[in-house]
């Protein structure tokens, strides 16, 4: 049974095993995502469900893989890595059962900031960055029964992997594609993983990584939080390489003058090409931070990200706690079978609902207990020693349509934290579309009819003649940039041919999509993995209307439809 991502789960399809699937909040490349609760917890109590896709559970590659990432992330214990509670195996399905993280993903919080023209301040830069550091640094300590160092390089670092929850606590996400030494998958010749526009440049060339690539990728990620603006994404992989490891880095003083002499001095020592070059471990990095900041009153606390937070992303949140409401109308499952327990024991039941953060002290004056505190009460008000807007003392170049940091093309759909429009409520909304369906059908027929009367009434069918379109001079058409020729990368510059590509494609409407006559889901189909080669593609929307697409798949590349509209 096919169930579209946003939804509830139908409550003949809630059971597995003794876990109950809520709601499908995304599907991705590799798996699906749920919210779901395990056997025993109370309503309140709710974690996520990471399930391998059904037609990729006879590929013995991606098995092997999605069980190295559960094997590693079971392994991974800190306050500022997403826990695993469990993973196994249940009628021939593989799963991950991790925390509910409460919160709001980096890469959304960006994009929000730049299109309302604001930027966030040093000290929270610094106070997300260095919580992000001691996560990978201690993903990089982490040690197997021996006692030996596993060499774990996370090598996905981006603004999607990493989330500010509610009490202000950074959390690093998605191990999927982390290495360990002894792990079982082995990456295929020739395929570079990781998203494009935060690759170190040895991960570009294939050669062997160690922890300063997740150092490297991270100075990206807080080079993008100063500058809120993108760094190194191009129009094309190739360009997105050549910038990486070629083109000159553009001082982050011209987005940022006030930035302090050694936070600068720190960002360009992480993001230095030569790994020699750069800060030997995570820790050093958040600990050069620290101090650059020390005079400003030190990095943002925890206590200070979450009235960010409260203040700033109160509608985000919002959205989140409709995904709780939803769930709690869900019975809690009954016990079957006890939950798999791994090779190490892992934390029972999922962590409680984290409270929101308090003010210090007493209430605040005149506030009486048990009366309902207004947002104002909760938080005091917060200059810009949070969130500062585009004014002095920082001085703004012009904005520039094509800066402006639109993350949501690198967010990973196996992550479901990463998708901010998840819509549980949309069969209480039906009403609304529905009505909003009318209205735009009513202006497009007022349209179309002020269209013909025009066209009744053209000079020109009366024998004059129509004015001629005036070519606007002051904006020229732009030449065409096209890449240089392969054979002009010296050395052996990209090597990331993938045994597969991905094909994406979404609608207006709910439409199953069928490539080479096999059902593989319902839209939005988000990175379906399939070997190169030309495939048919059939898509049938409402009422059973059909239309057939033949697409080209690429190794390594990524091919998207678009949206078919109904």
């Amino acid at each position: 049974m096919t169930i579209p991502a946003g939804t509830l789960v139908p409550r003949d399809a809630r059971d597995f095993g003794s876990y109950q699937l809520l709601a499908k909040l995304a599907t991705g490349g590799m798996a699906e995502i749920f919210l779901a609760r395990a056997a025993g917890a109370t309503k309140g109590e709710v974690l996520v469900l990471k399930r391998i896709l059904p037609h990729l559970a006879e590929d013995d590659h991606f098995v092997t893989m999605f069980r190295d990432e559960a094997d590693l992330a079971s392994r991974l214990d800190h306050k500022n890595i997403c826990h695993v509670d469990a993973y196994g195996e249940i009628g021939g399905t593989w799963f991950i059962a991790m925390e509910y993280l409460h919160g709001v993903p980096l890469s959304r919080m960006m994009t929000r900031l730049s299109k309302a023209g604001k930027m966030l301040d040093m000290r929270v830069v610094a106070g997300i960055i260095i919580q992000a550091c001691e996560g990978l640094h201690s993903a990089h300590e982490a040690r197997d029964e021996k006692g030996q160092l596993m060499g774990v390089v996370h090598r996905d670092v981006s603004p999607p992997n990493i989330m500010v929850i509610s009490d202000g606590t950074v959390k690093l996400l998605d191990f999927g594609i982390a290495k360990a030494r002894g792990a079982n998958s082995r990456t295929r010749t020739g395929t570079v993983k990781g998203k494009n526009a935060y690759m170190s440049p040895e991960q570009i060339l294939g050669k062997p990584l160690d922890r300063r690539s997740d150092v490297f990728a991270l100075a990206i990620v807080m080079y993008e939080m100063l500058a809120i603006r993108r760094l190194f994404h191009r129009d094309s992989d190739f360009l997105t390489f050549k910038a990486i490891t070629e083109e000159p880095i553009p001082d982050i003083r011209e987005r940022r003058p006030d930035l302090p002499p050694g936070m600068r001095a720190a960002l360009l020592q992480a993001m230095a090409r030569d790994p020699n070059g750069r800060f030997d471990t995570a820790l050093a990095f958040a600990n050069a931070l620290r101090n650059s900041v020390a005079t400003l009153g030190g990095p943002a606390s925890p206590s200070d990200l979450a009235r960010l937070l409260f203040t700033d992303f109160g509608d985000e949140m919002s959205s989140r706690d409709e995904i709780l409401k939803a769930a709690d109308d869900a019975p809690a499952p009954v016990p079957k079978t006890p939950p798999p327990i791994p090779q190490r024991a892992l934390r029972p039941t999922p962590p409680p609902p984290l409270p929101i953060p308090e003010r210090s002290g007493e209430l605040a004056g005149g506030e009486q207990p048990g009366r309902e505190r207004t947002k104002s009460q909760l938080f005091p008000a917060i200059p810009a020693v949070i969130v500062q807007q585009g004014s002095a003392p920082v001085t703004l170049p012009p904005p520039v349509p094509t800066g402006v940091l639109d993350l949501s093309a690198s967010v990973p759909a196996d992550t479901w934290m990463m998708n901010p429009d998840t819509d549980l409520l949309g069969a209480h909304r039906r009403k609304t579309l529905r009505a909003l369906l009318f209205t735009v059908a009513g202006i497009v027929l007022i349209g179309a009819a002020l269209f013909a009367l025009s066209q009744f009434y053209d000079p020109q069918s009366r024998g004059g003649s129509a004015p001629r379109p005036v070519r606007d001079a002051a904006i020229p058409d732009a030449p065409p940039v096209d890449a240089p020729p392969i054979d002009a990368i010296d050395k052996d510059h990209i090597t990331a041919i993938s045994r597969f590509g991905f094909f994406s494609i979404a609608a207006t409407a709910r439409t199953s999509i069928y490539v080479n006559d096999k059902l593989y889901g319902e839209t939005p189909l988000t990175r379906l993995p399939l070997t190169p080669g030309v495939y048919k593609v059939k898509a049938v929307g409402p009422r059973g209307k059909t239309k057939l697409l033949k697409i080209t798949i690429y190794g390594g590349k990524d091919t998207d439809e678009g949206t078919i509209t109904w």
